[in-house]
């Protein structure tokens, strides 16, 4: 009878799966949000407006400097003839931005520097990329759940645009933050996202327990977060025990797991959103040019909206933590990138030259600032400023950091040079304390990315990576605010198209950078959880 009772089972089973097999490939369309919006205005391509710098015929060399000589030579060269640097003075490869006119003048002062010609016509990248894009029959018209809005790049209004979408068709989740405002009024805004309203529910279904005789970095979600890594361990390690599922065991707990929301094996509980939750924050846009940057920053605060509740890991981080995103910090510049000049990378600030308008936001931060790597010359791209904290971006955004008291980590996205950069770069001389566990979760986050698309990504200090840079973010953030985990990355590429990356690498782009985040939260959950200084 036993034997007959299992085999009817069995085949009713079977024959309830053959039934759901029949319409398992249409369940993700029909559940699939679409959450679509508009740009609140729409501006013509930026090659079609007469005012729109031109670069036609200008050309980008790769130097390579081998010695001190040869770099004081670049350097020299670059001061009298106030050239482009698309990265930093070091011995090792430097980029240069020459115009038509400067060529004779910049080949015949480092003839004796080995040099190749990576971009021949820089106009017509320009022309690539600020043309009218094909890529959407609607233009001004965009739905982030299926990936368009990563096909090209957008404009400040629109990037706002998506910012405020976010904040309003998520309430629970993502709350509007304000950074300040720039010389020429814009509000520097970004989206902080964490599990606020589970929170709230918690707190009314149960009263606070006792904290009597427990430390100060403890909380009553303790259990259910060992209880978390437990999985996460049995996750990481699934397949690898003797005696483990057959085939047919698997396959039937994964028909059993679509058909009842969950495994046959066990009850888990899910994450619970953290009391006091330390902040991450994660912006782009210090340097108006960099485009790639303020995209690649949207596409994270979407991966961590949309897969709350929906994804366990990063439902875990977002109860864990608060992410804090500002895609764009410096705006000024970067509206004048669209409107008026491709190639502008500092903010619009006044200087003492008034045909030399702009600091570098990333020069200007008050540890060890003008101590090397940067200019005095308001007319040169790296020019730091009159003082520390001059540049209304870095003010703002230190003092947001300061304010808040809980942030355990920062990231601030560039490009170009595929780096995972740490302090120090001000000083060379300098070794974090912490500088351990900073380069353990910068090495594992650039694995995470590498295997996402294969893109290699160099870790280590500014100073071992790109030479000495003072007055850079990262450097302030932990001297001087105490974020432990304090980042620069430099995005793709390499070179080949530096700050004009092409649109058909958004999205790659976007997809491995967002694996590298996800490893390095979950490496600081686990870390700081360990040493306990994780509330």
């Amino acid at each position: 009878m036993h034997s007959l009772w299992t085999g009817t089972t069995l085949a009713l089973t079977c024959a309830l799966l053959c039934v759901a097999h029949a319409h398992a490939q249409v369940w993700p369309e029909q559940l699939q949000p679409q959450l679509p919006f508009a740009s609140l205005r729409h501006r013509p391509p930026v090659d079609h407006n007469a005012d729109y710098a031109r670069f036609d015929d200008e050309q980008v060399f790769r130097l390579d400097v081998s010695s001190l000589e040869q770099l004081k030579q670049l350097e020299a060269a670059v001061e009298t003839h106030n050239l482009d640097l698309w990265s930093h003075l070091r011995i090792g490869s430097v980029d240069v931005r020459v115009p038509v006119q400067k060529l004779d003048l910049f080949q015949s002062a480092t003839a004796s520097i080995p040099s190749t010609v990576m971009i021949p016509d820089l106009q017509q990248l320009v022309s690539e990329q600020t043309s009218p894009s094909l890529l959407h029959a609607r233009q001004g018209e965009w739905n982030f759940t299926d990936n368009s809005f990563w096909l090209k790049y957008h404009d400040f209004a629109t990037l706002n645009n998506f910012t405020e979408t976010m904040v309003q068709q998520f309430p629970d989740l993502v709350k509007r933050v304000s950074i300040g405002h720039t010389y020429e009024g814009r509000e520097v805004f970004g989206m902080s996202i964490h599990g606020f309203k589970a929170k709230k529910d918690k707190k009314k279904k149960k009263p606070e327990k006792s904290r009597k005789g427990r430390s100060w970095f403890a909380d009553e979600d303790n259990e259910d977060e060992d209880q978390l890594d437990d999985e996460e361990m049995q996750d990481d390690n699934e397949g690898l025990q003797l005696g483990g599922e057959t085939e047919f065991d698997k396959e039937v707990n994964a028909w059993w797991s679509w058909l009842f929301g969950h495994s046959r094996k066990s009850s888990k509980k899910p994450s619970k959103p953290k009391k006091n939750p330390k902040a991450i924050i994660i912006h782009a846009g210090q340097h108006a040019r960099e485009w790639i940057g303020p995209a690649v920053v949207s596409y994270i605060a979407k991966e961590l909206i949309l897969g709350y509740r929906h994804n366990k890991k990063i439902t875990r981080l977002v109860d864990q933590f608060e992410f804090v995103i500002v895609p764009v910090l410096n705006a000024d510049g970067y509206v004048f990138t669209w409107e008026h000049n491709r190639m502008w990378r500092k903010n619009r600030q006044p200087t003492s030259i008034p045909f030399c308008p702009g600091i570098d936001p990333n020069r200007n931060w008050g540890y060890m600032w003008n101590t090397g790597g940067s200019s005095s010359n308001p007319c040169n791209e790296g020019y730091h400023g009159p003082e520390a904290f001059a540049a209304l971006e870095a003010k703002m955004m230190s003092d947001y950091i300061l304010q808040r008291k809980n942030v355990v980590a920062y990231i601030d996205l560039h490009s170009y040079a595929q780096l995972w950069m740490s302090p120090f770069g001000g000083d060379c001389s300098k070794i974090p304390k912490d500088d351990e566990d900073i380069m353990e979760g910068s090495m594992g986050a650039a694995k995470a990315l590498h295997d996402v698309h294969g893109k290699k990504y160099s870790v280590g200090s500014v100073c071992s990576l790109i030479y000495q840079s003072s007055g850079g973010s990262i450097d302030w953030t932990y001297a001087e605010a105490n974020v432990k985990y304090s980042y620069s990355i430099e995005l793709r590429d390499t070179g080949r198209h530096g700050f004009l990356l092409p649109e058909d690498e958004i999205l790659p782009s976007s997809e491995e950078t967002m694996a590298g985040i996800m490893y390095l939260a979950n490496f600081i959950r686990k870390r700081e959880k360990q040493w306990g200084y994780l509330v």
